[in-house]
């Protein structure tokens, strides 16, 4: 129990006077003086909050050095926990990596679902498991709830189909590779995924799942000369200051064939199809997918029939201590779990298929299990009872004197920077951020706010010290030895880690804030092996030509590729183009005089085939260079008014900036970053700017439009997003307003979606001023809109525009800056940036891992549609239903209808009339309707 003088100095931090309270160093104390023999020794602690659970593992571990299992209700809390682990413990790691904080995660799919099996996730699964299995060492196991119900592979599998392999070892390389395909490596010509290994003479690339990085193997003979990594992009090793000493090879599939496995599951699988009394035929292809190893659907279901599976418990340590996050909710997963699967079981009662005992443990045997194990119960509130109860309640029920952490999470903070952001406007978001880290600081607590990148770390600090408040910025990776050393009642610090949850610790004297309570929840991106992937180019060469494609020559025009020729000319052998003309007349190209053709890009259809020799084409040409030419004296007439005209600079980027920025809800890509700079540098500069910013779909444009708009508006100037549809002009404003919302600037929309009462609204707030962004078709282009101050005009894939409206917008560039968006510039425009008549950012490194997706493929089975939608419905989203033919569509969307009552479905193909069409994508958008059952066309 902390002492008086402590008490005192924390009291205005509500400390609850009801029961005794604790530290988290008191509590380890008490956990490792358990002894670890016998069963039944749980220690019960109230006021679990935030990262406190991460805080008190780091703390038994350090008084204990016992390894430590964490149970949480599922996989997101796990994950979350997993990166508080991290933060507080100072070491990199994660599900599948090798270190002191692994990550156990069940397959998400039923074993009774006719599902594809997930190996990225099986591959993750194995590798935990073989780590438990080697007893490499490590400190803490996070597992979900369901995890301690669903069985696994043995153990001594594992162990029997990993490999070691060492430099200067003997090796049987022929066995190796052998073994390698038995365990689910897949031999491929180039190493560029996980769970994969080539071969090329001496030397074998390969990349266990356990490791960020493939391995190159040299061998002379049988001996391993040398263990490198190598970058899977450029496919070069590393140098030989990185080389390794040794490397462990996990299985990476559940299903191994080995002769035994193979022979116990025809016997098995042939008696359970006797038992269901399926058809011959039937039970002939379900034994032949089996003991073939075939990733059929369903096939996670039958891997009992290989060998008796084991439970989590069989891979534990004698001495590992559980610690239990929150015992009611997993002592609810763990029943929601069993009573779904239960139910699973049911439907394919006269189906193959392996009972429930074969898969799963009862709540009586997990409870068994765990009691087995000394426990640590982190209650968020304790609940009076006995403890005598055989199931999973006897680790809820805490003593009536349990004693209190006196934790609290950072939800009130949450709040109030949103209230405050919502009525004091930009200048007052962060008050309550600042208010509290007085209070706090004036309370002797040490305070750390956690970011995920040194950019984010460096933006918030700034924005702390800005307000004149102390503020370290401590860069690199945090180092957990700070939460010991911190002098209390000191400055603020600011550091980088990967921190899931903010805590208010009194007793611990600490406080922590993450990066996402200040400014809202980020989408967490994963680091290290997929920021290596190279760039792809943006412009592709002739290795995209292939036979039958069409192709421009450069004094004869539109040909046909035929392919490539070998032929013998003089004694030497050539390689010839082939290129078809009319009336079957051929033209042979000699590979070095590629620089005269190119492939045709004229567009959708077929175009008309020159005549070799013939005049078309010249004519063409000549007719075109005319054309060409009157652009071009437009377009420099046009560029040099806009150089000679004197724009107006925007301020330069203050505080409100900064913390608009922060909220970004993902990690800016490189590319992305440069971008925004770019842009504005231009908008500071005392001329208009014209930037082309060109980027793949989803790879951030929007962003970048969206920050410059911020600034022209925070300048006071007016700012039109014209989109070529009123679909993506109804997307863009929602994404518009939502990253204005509690900001002083006002968002409209104009399109054809508004009535004319609202139309005449914005139109007149564009004339006064009162609109400061406007968001809108070529609606926006009429001559009855006006505008006060205009200082900035998003065009959104200008090559969607026809000729009468890119004549108003060359109007509107000429004294204001100009932003265009494109994720496939016309070549007049893309013609114009390389030339320098326009400047242009290029994006072209994709996000990492944006939202984690989730594939499963499976067989048509209504049941799976119905629990997928409900699911998704269940967490507040909306789901495409793609059946990409008109015919059939409505049925399908009935039976979805019928499937899920509940639900809101709609219709939408590309023969429905467009202002249709668009007013279902609208609603859809709008959240009016849940399910949108639609062909191709939502792409």
């Amino acid at each position: 129990m902390i002492n008086d003088v402590s008490l005192t100095r924390i009291a205005p931090f509500d400390l609850p006077s009801d029961r005794t309270v604790v530290r988290a160093r008191d509590i380890a104390a008490r956990v490792a003086a358990l002894p670890w023999e016998g069963s039944g020794r749980i220690v019960h602690v109230a006021g679990l909050a935030g990262t406190m659970a991460a805080l008190v593992a780091r703390a038994v571990a350090l008084a204990s050095r016992r390894p430590i299992v964490l149970v949480t209700e599922d996989v997101e809390s796990a994950r979350r926990l997993v990166d508080d682990l991290v933060f507080v413990w100072g070491t990199r790691t994660g599900e599948t990596a090798q270190g002191d904080v692994l990550l156990l995660t069940p397959p998400e799919a039923s074993p009774y679902a006719d599902v594809n099996p997930d190996r990225r996730g099986a591959m993750a699964r194995l590798v935990t498991l073989f780590h438990l299995s080697r007893r490499l060492p490590w400190r803490f196991l996070v597992v979900p709830a369901s995890g301690l119900a669903r069985k696994v592979m043995p153990r001594a599998e594992i162990d029997r189909h990993s490999e070691r392999i060492l430099v200067e070892q003997e090796i049987d390389r022929d066995k190796l590779i052998a073994r390698l395909a038995a365990a689910g490596y897949l031999r491929v010509p180039l190493v560029e995924d996980p769970g994969t290994f080539a071969v090329r003479g001496a030397v074998l690339d390969l990349w266990p799942a356990s490791s960020e990085l493939p391995a190159r193997l040299e061998l002379l003979g049988d001996l391993v000369l040398s263990l490198r990594p190598f970058d899977p992009s450029l496919q070069r090793s590393a140098g030989p200051e990185t080389a390794l000493t040794e490397l462990w090879i996990p299985p990476t599939r559940e299903a191994i064939l080995t002769p035994t496995a193979v022979d116990r599951a025809r016997e098995i699988v042939r008696s359970l199809s006797d038992a269901a009394n399926i058809p011959s035929s039937r039970a002939r292809a379900l034994v032949e997918d089996v003991v073939s190893g075939r990733a059929f659907f369903g096939a996670e279901g039958f891997l009992p029939a290989y060998y008796q599976l084991e439970t989590l418990f069989d891979y534990l340590p004698e001495d590992a201590l559980l610690l239990i996050d929150d015992p009611p909710a997993i002592t609810r997963a763990v029943r929601d779990e069993i009573e779904r699967v239960h139910t699973d079981e049911a439907e394919k009662a006269s189906a193959v298929h392996f009972p429930f005992e074969d898969l799963y443990l009862e709540e009586s045997a997990i409870a068994a299990a765990m009691g087995s194990y000394s426990a640590l119960s982190l209650h968020r509130s304790a609940v009076a009872g006995g403890t005598e109860l055989a199931d999973l309640t006897r680790f809820e029920m805490a003593p009536a004197d349990t004693p209190s952490l006196a934790a609290r999470d950072q939800s009130d903070l949450e709040r109030a920077i949103g209230a405050a952001r919502s009525s004091r406007g930009k200048h007052g978001a962060l008050d309550p951020l600042t208010d509290r880290l007085v209070a706090w600081r004036e309370g002797g607590l040490s305070v750390f706010l956690a970011a995920r990148t040194e950019t984010q770390a460096e933006r918030l600090c700034s924005l702390i010290r800005h307000r004149d408040l102390p503020c370290a910025l401590r860069s690199g990776p945090f180092d957990p030895v700070l939460l010991d050393t911190a002098v209390r009642g000191g400055e603020t610090t600011v550091v980088v880690g990967p921190l899931a949850h903010g805590v208010i610790a009194p007793a611990e004297g600490l406080v922590l804030v993450t990066e996402e309570e200040i400014f809202g929840r980020r989408a967490q991106r994963a680091k290290g092996r997929a920021a290596t992937k190279s760039k792809k180019p943006f412009l592709e060469d002739l290795r995209a030509l292939a036979v039958g494609d069409y192709v421009v020559h450069v004094e004869h025009g539109i040909g046909k590729y035929l392919g490539l020729l070998h032929k013998d000319i003089g004694g030497i052998t050539v390689d010839l183009l082939v290129v078809e003309y009319a009336s079957a007349d051929k033209l042979y190209l000699p590979v070095y005089r590629l620089n005269q053709i190119q492939k045709w890009a004229g567009g959708e259809g077929t175009p008309k085939v020159d005549r070799l020799g013939g005049q078309t084409f010249s004519k063409t040409k000549q007719r075109v260079e005319k054309q060409v030419r009157q652009m071009a004296d437009e377009l420099l007439r046009l560029y040099a008014e806009r150089q000679a005209v004197p724009g107006e600079a925007l301020p330069a980027a203050d505080d409100d900036y900064r913390a608009f920025e922060a909220t970004f809800p993902f990690d800016e890509t490189p590319d992305q970053a440069r971008a925004i700079g770019e842009v504005f540098k231009d908008l500071e500069m005392p001329k208009p700017m014209d930037r082309l910013v060109c980027g793949d779909v989803g790879f951030g444009k929007t962003e970048v439009a969206i920050r410059a708009a911020f600034r022209a508006a925070q300048a006071g100037k007016q700012v039109a997003i014209l989109c070529p549809t009123t679909v993506l002009a109804q997307q863009h404003t929602l994404s518009f307003s939502a990253r204005m919302q509690g900001y002083p600037i006002k968002v409209k929309s104009l399109s054809r979606f508004q009535t004319k009462q609202e139309q005449a609204d914005v139109v007149r707030g564009l004339k006064d001023g009162t609109v400061d962004i406007v968001i809108g078709t070529h609606r926006l282009l009429s001559k009855d809109v006006h505008w006060l101050r205009l200082g900035l005009l998003v065009v959104d894939e200008e090559q969607r525009f026809g000729v009468t409206h890119k004549e108003r917008i060359k109007q509107l560039k000429r004294d204001v800056h100009v932003l265009t968006l494109t994720a496939t510039p016309i070549p007049r425009t893309l013609q114009m940036a390389v030339s320098g008549l326009r400047d242009m950012s290029l994006i072209a490194t994709p996000p990492i891992d944006r939202r984690a997706i989730r594939t499963i493929v499976t067989r048509t089975d209504d049941a799976v549609i119905r629990e997928a939608i409900r699911r998704e419905l269940a967490r507040g989203g909306q789901i495409f239903y793609v059946y990409n033919r008109v015919d059939g569509l409505y049925e399908r969307a009935a039976r979805v209808q019928a499937l899920v009552p509940e639900a809101r479905v709609a219709v939408g193909h590309g023969q429905m009339a467009e202002g249709t069409l668009e007013q279902t994508m609208f609603d859809f958008i709008e959240g009016r309707y849940d399910v949108l059952a639609a062909t191709a066309i939502i792409e």
